[in-house]
């Protein structure tokens, strides 16, 4: 999907942010420093193979990026976005976040 003819479209940023776990993914990585799968799997509390299948989902669309170290693999909010869905992806960021403090206070 990330190819050069490419071109993300709203209803492919949408679909891949309606998996739970993919937008508790996002919620992570975004405005974050990169992340080894390893950190994610503890994060998520769910099995490797799991964590890597829905990044791999976020990578293909070109939400996130990452790069090899060795043996781990890095990821990170891809910052080659366009305006308009780094705009989606801020609005979504900042209301998980206020959802999440409003449901602890």
């Amino acid at each position: 999907m990330s190819g050069n003819n490419f071109v993300m479209q709203p209803i492919d940023l949408f679909k891949v942010l309606s998996d739970p776990t993919r937008l508790k993914l996002f919620q992570i990585l975004f405005k974050k420093e990169s992340r080894c799968v390893c950190e994610l799997v503890e994060l998520l509390d769910q099995p490797q193979p799991t964590v890597s299948r829905h990044l791999n989902h976020l990578k293909k669309l070109g939400i996130l990026s990452s790069e090899r170290d060795g043996t781990w693999i890095w990821y990170e909010v891809a910052d080659n976005l366009p305006a308009w869905c780094q705009d989606v992806l801020e609005i979504t960021y900042h209301t998980l976040n206020e959802q999440s403090a409003h449901h602890k206070a």
